[in-house]
């Protein structure tokens, strides 16, 4: 950690297994595929494969290092759990109710009206019930009941673009309380992301916070191959405004002489006005907690703490990363399994909720 003149830095540096490029074109074009092949029912709610088949992919995805399978069974035992109960159970105080309510539900996306991947479509992504009605949970108030996502456009060798707003505020007078745009570039390798907040209630200055990512992946590359502009902004970064600091984060890629990535991660802290000194104590409390936790866990290897976790996502990131070529394919087979989708002969709503 640095401070030099009152401007706190975190930062970190570790060695990841590297992705081919191409590997990461051959990804992104299939992930494109996928979002074609999406088929809803009339109601409009996309229509997802069977269980059998949701099994399958599963296992392929676990192969890869994407998902854990157990804990994707259990999450679905608990949900069948709670609606079980939910149905069943008599004298419920209308907080449990909510709760079980809460545990029940599935996420569900709507086509509410255009075409699909047509420009001005608009999506919902909504929680459902265990009846299938869309949940209002008792936060709804602050803003967390639902997605909506409209396409702005949508060229996959060019620009795609789409805009959020949660909750979904189409048809509604009510202001988002996040909202923003994500945009990809194909032709330029570039994603950028924005997000805009403004919580509900009083001191709307300290509610209110503006951000934006944005990963350049043919800068991420040319620093790896050493032909980057030396002085460009790092090719990941990461930046949040509020009223009372300005905060920034990057990444920074090397090659090691093994050919593994060397990744520096940053993170900036600059507090505005009279709040300067005030973020480099807090930065210095954050360090100070670092180490006491790492030096509270001596002689404890299963005891959580940050460098443990950082090591412990390097890890994950190896697995997915040494199973990357892989990935195209599996998210080909995925595009294949929903554009075979069909709805429950039951009628079911919404049609084969996982």
């Amino acid at each position: 950690m640095e401070t030099g003149d009152t401007v706190p830095r975190l930062s970190h540096t570790f060695d990841i297994t590297p992705v081919a490029r191409e590997v990461v074109g051959e990804t992104v074009a299939a992930a494109y595929e996928v979002a074609r092949s999406c088929r809803f029912d009339g109601r409009g709610w996309l229509l997802t494969p069977d269980e059998a088949t949701r099994d399958r992919l599963d296992e392929h995805a676990e192969s890869l290092g994407l998902v854990d399978r157990e804990a994707l069974r259990e999450a679905r035992r608990e949900r069948r759990e709670a609606a079980e109960r939910l149905r069943n159970a008599t004298g419920l105080d209308a907080e449990e109710a909510e709760t079980l309510r809460v545990r029940s539900s599935v996420l569900a996306l709507q086509l509410q009206s255009g075409h699909h991947l047509a420009p001005r479509t608009h999506y919902h992504l909504a929680e459902l019930t265990a009846e299938g009605v869309p949940l209002e949970p008792v936060y709804a108030d602050q803003g967390w009941s639902g997605t909506g996502v409209t396409l702005l456009s949508w060229d996959e060798h060019g620009t795609s673009r789409v805009e959020y707003a949660m909750p979904d505020t189409v048809g509604s007078d009510e202001p988002p309380v996040t909202s923003g745009t994500v945009t990809h570039d194909a032709a330029a390798g570039l994603l950028t992301a924005t997000a805009s907040i403004r919580l509900p209630g009083r001191g709307a200055w300290l509610r209110s916070a503006e951000g934006s990512l944005t990963v350049d992946t043919h800068a991420w590359y040319a620093a790896l191959e050493g032909t980057g502009d030396a002085g460009a902004a790092p090719p990941a970064r990461l930046e949040a405004a509020h009223r009372l600091v300005d905060i920034t984060a990057w990444l920074s890629p090397s090659l090691t002489p093994d050919g593994r990535w060397t990744v520096e991660a940053v993170l900036d802290a600059r507090g505005r006005g009279p709040f300067r000194p005030f973020m480099a104590m807090v930065f210095w409390a954050l360090r100070t907690s670092f180490r006491r936790e790492e030096k509270a866990a001596a002689g404890h290897p299963d005891r959580p703490t940050p460098r443990r976790q950082l090591a412990e996502a390097v890890r994950a990131w190896d697995r997915v990363a040494a199973n990357a070529p892989r990935l195209p394919d599996y998210l080909r087979e995925v595009a294949k399994a929903l554009a075979a989708a069909r709805p429950k002969p039951s009628g079911g709503y919404p049609p084969h909720t996982p």
